[in-house]
């Protein structure tokens, strides 16, 4: 650290001690417990079920003044648990920015581990000399502090600090804060080696893209901090959403992937069915503001634990806005829809080709995740439109045969309530593997700009989520890809026309209305 980090960083510390100190004092004098009360709680909140509590009563939201804004989430105490009772455990915490990683991994599980005999010497791995200081210094400002602690457990600090990297309790615990960039090799104190370490928030996007680097750190750890601990326990603890593919969470996966001590723990700032996963702390329109907030492609990889790039394969520069011709002459309408069986599920998408000699249009865009009836209503509404202008496409939706008999007869009882009997086929995708389809079509129209985008689509909520789609597409991510796969699907039908005969039975037939019949 330089001069005034160092300056900055000793009057955050103690802040941060005044105000733990402060908040964990009030009450203690007036507190009416017997010793063997005491005895019994402390029994009590050591146990690992218990350990939600444990962290509550110590560092959350029932000391005096809480120290939290919030109960533990569930995923906390079942993470846990698994770290108890496994010496060995390698847990990846891919928990979204915001779930309190850091507090619980270095601070809370590191107290409750020592106070069971399970820890006597801890690591904590920063990406740099003064990464690992800071983390050092959270946890000895509790054990210097806390006053809840010391009354349960004695006065804590012995030696040493958090400037010059390394403490020692007056249990004989020791705590080493140690940058990824420093020497691991023979580390030991006295008897004990390291038998605990949390490799802390080390990933970055841009080293990843240095491979040789991202090797040499991944050996570091599997080869030099994992042959440095104890012979009879040994926990690795990895608190690190996935924000970039390739890099260091992916490569030590990939080296621990055969153990039987693994645990990967992947926690989304919202679950699956689609509400907040620490509800304890995040309401529903919480969730909503921070997504909002946030730019799709950070909040994928920060909250969504999905490491997208924008642009990766298909690039921005390839998205062309055009001005429709007015005298355009089109040789066919192609619509694809791409549909999912219910709302919770995949987005519902839509694309409008008009194809031309030279170009393909796309004339309109539907991408919501939505109920099924508002996506077919919305193709209704917009072909009983272009009827009504002399106009008619042909139109497709991608459907299995199991899918058929649940998307048709939907199609039909909206066609008959209408009274508009123009009902979309089903077709199915080629025995293909779908990325490598979509990528193989799209990349070539999108490039040499023979698919453009009517300039009235830009900036159109539809538009501006199909094109997240778009952007983000790429194999290998769990971003939805239902709007460039029907965008595919219809490129690929639309370029039958460019190469066939257009005189043949197979060119959907485009005709003006004229007054007394057709």
């Amino acid at each position: 650290m330089t001069k005034t980090e160092l300056k900055t960083a000793r009057e955050n510390f103690e802040a941060r001690s005044k105000y733990i100190k402060e908040a964990t004092l009030a009450g203690l004098s007036t507190k009416e417990e017997s010793t063997g009360d005491q005895e019994k709680r402390i029994a009590r909140l050591l146990k690992p079920n218990n350990y939600n509590e444990f962290f509550d009563y110590y560092f959350g939201v029932n000391t005096p003044t809480p120290l939290a804004d919030a109960p533990c989430a569930k995923f906390h105490q079942s993470s846990y648990v698994k770290v108890f009772k496994d010496p060995f455990i390698v847990q990846f915490r891919r928990w979204f920015r915001g779930a309190a990683k850091s507090i619980h991994t270095n601070v809370g599980n590191m107290l409750h581990l020592k106070q069971n005999d399970l820890l006597y010497f801890a690591l904590l791995i920063g990406r740099n000399e003064k990464a690992a200081k800071l983390l050092l210094g959270d946890i000895q400002a509790h054990l210097e502090n806390n006053e809840r602690i010391i009354k349960d457990f004695g006065v804590q600090m012995q030696h040493g600090s958090w400037e010059g990297g390394q403490f020692e309790t007056n249990d004989g615990r020791n705590f080493l804060g140690l940058g990824l960039n420093q020497p691991f090799r023979g580390l030991r104190v006295g008897q004990y080696r390291p038998d605990f370490a949390s490799v802390d928030d080390c990933e970055d996007r841009k080293e990843a893209k240095n491979q040789e680097l991202i090797q040499e750190k991944v050996e570091k750890i599997t080869g030099d901090l994992k042959k440095a601990f104890h012979l009879h326990r040994g926990r690795l603890i990895i608190p690190n959403n996935y924000i970039v593919k390739n890099g260091l969470n992916d490569q030590l996966l990939a080296k621990f992937k055969g153990s039987s001590h693994l645990h990967v723990q992947t926690v989304n700032l919202r679950n699956k069915n689609g509400f907040p996963s620490w509800d304890e702390r995040y309401t529903p329109q919480m969730v909503d503001d921070i997504d909002a907030d946030t730019d799709y492609y950070t909040s994928q990889r920060e909250d969504y634990n999905n490491p997208i790039e924008e642009g990766k394969l298909f690039k921005r520069e390839w998205i062309r806005f055009r001005k429709v011709p007015k005298d355009v002459r089109w040789s066919a309408f192609i619509g694809f829809w791409d549909l999912s069986y219910k709302a919770s599920g995949d987005h519902k998408a839509y694309w409008l080709l008009g194809v031309t000699q030279q170009q393909i249009f796309a004339l309109d865009v539907f991408c919501r995740k939505c109920e099924l009836t508002e996506a077919i209503n919305w193709h209704y509404d917009k072909a009983i439109e272009r009827n009504k202008k002399g106009m008619s496409a042909l139109e497709y939706f991608d459907a299995t045969a199991a899918q058929e008999v649940v998307f048709l007869p939907i199609f039909q009882q909206e066609a008959q309530r209408r009274g508009f009997f123009q009902i979309p086929m089903s077709d199915v995708a080629p025995g293909v593997d779908k990325h490598l389809r979509i990528e193989a079509t799209l990349t070539s129209v999108l490039f040499n700009g023979t698919l453009v985008f009517a300039d009235y689509l830009e900036g159109t909520a539809d538009m501006n989520a199909a094109l997240e789609q778009i952007l983000s597409f790429e194999k290998g991510t769990k971003s939805p890809d239902d709007s460039p796969d029907a965008l595919e699907n219809g490129v690929r039908k639309a370029q039958l026309y460019f190469t066939a005969d257009l005189g043949s039975w197979g060119k959907p037939i485009i005709h003006q209305h004229k007054r007394g019949g057709f």
